[in-house]
Order: C-alpha cells, then sequence, then structure tokens
C-alpha cells in the first residue's frame, strides 16, 4: 500500500525555544481517511502547515506522495488544502471565485461541473452571491470546495464543519465518504469526535506536540481499560447485594455500578459473561427484558488521554 504522508521524528519550533511540534511519526496510506483531534493548541494547525509548506520545519523529515520535503512544490500539484475562510476574495460571486481558483490550478471542468461541486458541498443556490454575503458556515462549505479543486488525490481539511448546521455537517461527512469512494486519501481534524469516529479509518490524538494514541477508532476505545459497561432492565430491578451473590456463585467479576431509573447498570469482565448472566437470571425467575453494552467513544479516549 502507497504511503501517501511519511513523517519522521517532525519538530517545529518558533522563536528558538517553544516547541510545539515534539517529534512526530506518522505515515497515511492510500485511500485511508486519517482523523487528528486534540485540544486548542495541541499542534494540529501546526502539523498541517508544515507538510504543506506554508510553515518551515525545526528538524526532522517528511514525503509527501513520495516527494521528500524539500520538492514540497511538487506534491502541491497533487495536494488539495481547504483554506483558512479569512483568505476568501469576498468580492467575487461563489461560482466566479471557484472558476478563478479552479483556473489557477488547470481545473477544466465546465461551469455545470462548478456548479454540481458547489451543490455536493451544501451551497446549491448561492452560486451567485457574493462571498462577503455568506454565513460563516457558507465560508467554510466554498473553502471545502476550495480544495477540492483540480482533483487532487490528497485532500487536507482543517475542521471541516465546525459552525455548520447538523444537516450540512452530515452533508460533508457524506462528502468525505464519496471521496474515499474515488480513491483519495482525506487527511481533516475536527473537534466533533462523534464525526471523527465515523469517517475515519485511523484516529490520531495529538496533545501537547506529540501523538499520544493511534489505531483504528475501535482499537482505541478496547484498549482503553478491559471489560465492558452494560445495563440490564430487570424486574425486579437487582440491587447490590444481588450483584454480589451472583458474582460468587458464577465465579464472575460482576461489578455493581448504580441503579439508574429501570436499569442496572453493571461492569463485567467480557461479552462472554453476559450468556452466563443472563441464563442465571431468567432460571432465577427474574424477568429479564434488555441488555445494552454501553460502547465507549472517542470522546472517553481523549478524556482520558
Amino acid at each position: 500500500m502507497m504511503e501517501i504522508i511519511k513523517i519522521n521524528q517532525l519538530t517545529k519550533k518558533y522563536g528558538g525555544t517553544t516547541e510545539v511540534l515534539k517529534g512526530i511519526d506518522l505515515t497515511v496510506h492510500q485511500g485511508e481517511v486519517f482523523g487528528f483531534v486534540g485540544h486548542n493548541g495541541a499542534g494540529k494547525s501546526t502539523l498541517i502547515h508544515t507538510i504543506t509548506g506554508i510553515i518551515n520545519k525545526s528538524s526532522g523529515s517528511f514525503e509527501i506522495m513520495g516527494f521528500p520535503d524539500k520538492q514540497i512544490d511538487k506534491a502541491k500539484k497533487e495536494m488539495g488544502v481547504m483554506p483558512d475562510i479569512s483568505n476568501l476574495y469576498e468580492h467575487m460571486k461563489g461560482i466566479h471565485f471557484l472558476r478563478y481558483m479552479g483556473e489557477l490550478v488547470g481545473d477544466q471542468r465546465s461551469k455545470k461541473d462548478y456548479e454540481s461541486l458547489m451543490k455536493d458541498v451544501g451551497l446549491e443556490g448561492a452560486e451567485k452571491k457574493k462571498i462577503k454575503s455568506y454565513s460563516f458556515g457558507m465560508k467554510k462549505k466554498i473553502s471545502i470546495a476550495q480544495a477540492l479543486l483540480g482533483n487532487p488525490n490528497l485532500i487536507i481539511l482543517d475542521e471541516p464543519t465546525s459552525g455548520l448546521d447538523p444537516e450540512s455537517a452530515i452533508k460533508i461527512r457524506k462528502l468525505v465518504t464519496r471521496l474515499q469512494e474515488q480513491g483519495k486519501t482525506i487527511l481533516l481534524t475536527s473537534h466533533n469526535l462523534d464525526e471523527i469516529d465515523k469517517v475515519s479509518d485511523r484516529v490520531g490524538i495529538l496533545s501537547d506536540g506529540v501523538i499520544k494514541k493511534l489505531g483504528t477508532p475501535r482499537q482505541l476505545k478496547e484498549e482503553m481499560e478491559a471489560g465492558l459497561s452494560i445495563s440490564i432492565r430487570t424486574k425486579p430491578i437487582l440491587q447490590e447485594d444481588y450483584i454480589q451473590v451472583l458474582s460468587k456463585k458464577l465465579e464472575m467479576d460482576l461489578n455493581f455500578v448504580e441503579t439508574k431509573k429501570e436499569y442496572t447498570l453493571l461492569n463485567v469482565a467480557s461479552d462472554n459473561d453476559i450468556p452466563k448472566l443472563s441464563i442465571e437470571l431468567i432460571d432465577s425467575g427474574v424477568l429479564l427484558y434488555e441488555i445494552k453494552v454501553e460502547q465507549r467513544s472517542l470522546e472517553d479516549v481523549f478524556m482520558n488521554t
């Protein structure tokens, strides 16, 4: 599998002392959606600005689509980067802006195709409106459209859905999925951890200039801690002393957490304990209505990193 991004011990210092990136190692493969998360100041934007040639690295190295960092200008021809909305030409109409920027990168698509692109990002009906009249969310959308000009193989999206309404955010997530289906590689950052969980093949959690966690969303959630949290709806509601008795009888590590409304929350060692527990409850005359595994989230992983 081709390595689209390869980063080795990348560092970035400001003023010779303030180290923002502290030895980043990372590989992103072709066709992958890679999600970066981290609190403000963690170094996400600095990393993107460094590998796209906006700012210079302090040490280390990186390659983009096989081109070393010294040849970043060659890699830029295959790269689409979502610009900051403050860099948009606000005096231009949306469709004219995209056609102008498209000409700069040799994008030969027709007017109809530009209109289709605006529709893809949720700007249908705003083609002839000046960008200065756009809302914050609309400006984010046209920035995403600009990143797609020139049919790039690598697309870098920095906070693409921040400031968007839920419906628009869903459309952008679907667009990311379609781009991946076309073989594109996508690097994106977001504060929306649920969004990152849904669209990313792998996730890197950046904290204090280093990657603290790296893996698929499922791996990161499973590695967080041993055991599972489950909620059980029964009649009668299970009490703590009864759970202790069951734990000894079944030779199972059952831990009572709390009773919440009509559910009893428990921790069990693994999902293999759930069938044994279910059979015992039913054989004991307990009416069992529902067992739910409480799924961990990337938010849980992030807060415990």
